[in-house]
């Protein structure tokens, strides 16, 4: 019963100098002044994340939030021996409404707040060759085994073999960004993927009756009959509402 008694004091010594240990570290923490200018300032520095839409079954992408993480800056201060914004450390924090625990649903333009567009071509061609000259990063439908890292590619053919075909290669080369365009792939195809459609299709024929409908957040597919004349144009609408195009996989990002 005795040696029981010295294990039980043993271990109460134990816990007891591990609590107080703990409370000086703590302490010492609270005092430094890295860690209590961090602490003044963490509350100005928190972005509030924004929930996805949802409506049916479609959802529009929110946007992550960030708060800074105390301990972290604090150890990018003291290495550096100095309190600087710039050194301070953020934790993301994903919304409780996202894209990622829903790609059930399809995504049907890019978030409001970004001031960003993407541009989707059906193929390559005089087009989409132009807009890569110019230096934009656009997206391009694949129904072949026929790649150009000048843009972001999207698998798209309707035939399963080709299909995985394309996918093996796209995750090979580890440029598979998992974007699927509902109107032609089979949905059983797109599993784990996010689904979209375009919420404008632009040819030839409605240039001039879509050209002022042009938002954030777009998701714009140019069909072939458009001329270069008219997607000169259409950028320079793009251009005139300070609209950055970006590639889709940009354009959904939490």
């Amino acid at each position: 019963m005795t040696k029981y008694f010295k294990y039980l004091a043993l271990i109460c010594l134990c816990l007891s100098s591990f609590y107080y240990t703990h409370k000086v570290a703590l302490y010492v923490k609270e005092e430094n002044p890295y860690y209590q200018n961090i602490n003044n300032i963490k509350d100005s520095k928190t972005v509030s994340y924004i929930d996805s839409i949802i409506d049916n079954d479609y959802i529009i992408p929110g946007l992550s939030g960030k708060e800074v993480n105390i301990n972290a800056s604090l150890s990018n201060m003291q290495k550096y021996k100095t309190f600087n914004e710039s050194l301070l450390v953020y934790n993301i924090v994903k919304p409780q409404i996202s894209i990622e625990d829903n790609k059930d649903k399809i995504i049907i333009r890019g978030n409001q707040y970004k001031n960003k567009i993407s541009i989707i071509f059906e193929e390559i061609n005089h087009l989409s060759i132009y807009m890569s000259s110019l230096g934009y990063k656009t997206n391009l439908l694949l129904t072949e085994e026929k790649y150009d890292l000048s843009y972001e590619m999207i698998n798209n053919s309707n035939n399963e073999i080709t299909y995985h075909n394309i996918d093996k290669y796209l995750n090979k080369k580890k440029i598979n960004k998992n974007l699927c365009y509902i109107k032609n792939n089979l949905k059983k195809l797109c599993l784990n993927k996010y689904l979209f459609k375009p919420s404008l299709i632009i040819n030839h024929s409605n240039l001039s009756s879509n050209i002022n409908k042009i938002q954030n957040g777009e998701i714009i597919l140019i069909q072939k009959s458009l001329s270069l004349s008219e997607l000169e144009i259409l950028l320079n609408q793009i251009n005139y509402q300070d609209l950055e195009i970006v590639p889709l996989s940009v354009l959904i990002k939490e």
